[in-house]
């Protein structure tokens, strides 16, 4: 049985990036975690007693991690804790560690901006085969480069609609979310 936690605390080391023989991608960093509280007797705010945390973050997450968090940076971190002994010459310890499932900026500190990654997926089969054999642009896609979603007033495909491009940020705007429920996954920006 492994015990999840929760863990809010500072990137005390610059995340390090490793990929392994297996070609396993995996990103570790470490984490302090400190907990303040008021003091009566102060009459002030005191901190208690850190935690240090070993971060270990696979696979995508691992490279999303990496790209994200800088050191000094507050973060949430929630996972699997893992608490082993070791032993090297004459020293021994502990160490803590969260094998990460979710990793995210803690916005009390800060503002963050998520930027959804797309990942090229190779077409089924059946829309190689369409499109090989000179089958034109799916319905959908063509009704909307015709202008149907348009605003009206304004220029047939000209993608106005709700400012859907500049807020998305992703350039892709109202095409990509009537596409995705068809499997359509859209090509990586240049």
């Amino acid at each position: 049985m492994s015990t999840h936690l929760s863990v809010v605390g500072t990137v005390a080391t610059a995340p390090r990036l490793i990929t392994t023989a297996a070609g396993i991608t995996f990103c570790t960093f470490r984490i302090a975690s400190n907990e303040r509280r008021f003091d009566r007797e102060q009459n002030q705010w005191v901190d208690g007693e850190t935690n240090w945390f070993t971060v270990n973050a696979f696979r995508t997450l691992a490279e999303n991690a990496d790209r994200s968090f800088r050191k000094g940076d507050r973060v949430l971190v929630n996972g699997r804790l893992r608490v082993r002994s070791w032993n090297s010459d004459q020293k021994s310890g502990t160490s803590v560690e969260i094998e990460a499932e979710a990793l995210g900026h803690d916005l009390r500190w800060g503002t963050s901006r998520f930027e959804k990654q797309h990942r090229p997926v190779e077409p089924p089969a059946a829309a190689q085969l369409a499109a090989s054999n000179g089958f034109g642009d799916p319905p959908h896609l063509a009704e909307h480069e015709a202008g149907e979603h348009d605003e009206p007033g304004s220029e047939p495909g000209s993608g106005s609609e709700s400012g859907s491009e500049s807020e998305s940020g992703s350039g892709s705007g109202k095409a990509d979310e009537l596409l995705l429920g068809d499997g359509f996954v859209p090509p990586l920006a240049a």
